[in-house]
């Protein structure tokens, strides 16, 4: 097993022997793909094959939200990653290479950081040959969403320290913090805004817990952002509980 690993599953045919199975599928850096066979999927019955397809569809719609909680740009970066890789004509194959290195292991690990070391990885080439992909990508069909109508490149220009810089956010939660920071300003997550410190927290008594993300809106103004139907990921969420709903019916009364 290697870090970062992550599976593939896929129903076994019946013809299809163990000799036959392919396990590993492919390695990128550190990271190995590796397939896995749901064995007897095919026989079960279509009520259970339903539940588990409403529940797969749940795990999906909860997907972005984890991206999110690791860092505030990353669903920002991966949406960029994503119509690249859709749209790979015309791009130069040396960066077309390093860039598709960066984005299997940005999906491979919901984001900029290693899921064992929460260490952040970068591309490897210039930002200059990063920004004629994504304009080659451009011409052939990809679609860019900037915020508040912003060019492609300053869009590029304002996260270009995430895609490059390792020193910059350079991991999910910092555990022991350098000198002259805390626990908060050291990491990189987005569970805490605003610049919030340890400091700020002091008599501060959280409603909702792990089930919020807490804001400084201001010196001494503290605001949780609760995750709910209504409130923060409310588009996910929703999403999550209709799935869930609709599974109901195809579940056993245990369950």
């Amino acid at each position: 097993m290697t870090p970062a690993q992550t599976t593939s599953t896929s129903v076994l045919n019946a013809s299809t022997t163990t000799a036959d199975r392919k396990y590993l599928l492919e390695r990128v850096d550190d990271a190995a793909v590796v397939q896995l066979y749901a064995d007897g999927f095919s026989a079960l019955p279509l009520r259970e094959k339903t539940l588990i397809w409403h529940l797969y569809q749940a795990a999906l719609a909860g997907r972005d939200i984890y991206y999110d909680q690791k860092h505030r740009d990353a669903l920002e970066m991966r949406r960029i990653l994503d119509q690249i890789a859709a749209h790979p004509q015309g791009i130069d194959a040396s960066a077309l290479g390093d860039i598709q290195r960066y984005t299997k292991l940005f999906w491979l690990n919901n984001g900029a950081y290693n899921n064992l070391t929460a260490r952040k990885f970068v591309l490897k080439i210039t930002p200059e040959a990063f920004a004629a992909a994504a304009h080659a990508s451009e011409k052939a069909g990809a679609t860019f969403t900037t915020r508040n109508g912003e060019s492609l490149d300053a869009m590029l220009k304002r996260l270009q320290p995430m895609f490059f810089d390792p020193n910059v956010d350079p991991i999910v939660t910092s555990k022991t913090p350098p000198p002259g920071k805390d626990i908060l300003t050291a990491s990189s997550n987005n569970l805490y805004a605003g610049g919030l410190s340890m400091a700020d927290l002091k008599g501060f008594t959280e409603r909702y817990g792990l089930n919020a993300r807490l804001v400084k809106q201001a010196p001494g103004k503290l605001a949780e952002e609760v995750y709910k139907i209504d409130g923060r990921y409310a588009t996910q969420i929703t999403a999550i509980v209709k799935h869930l709903e609709d599974a109901i019916p195809f579940a056993g009364e245990p369950m």
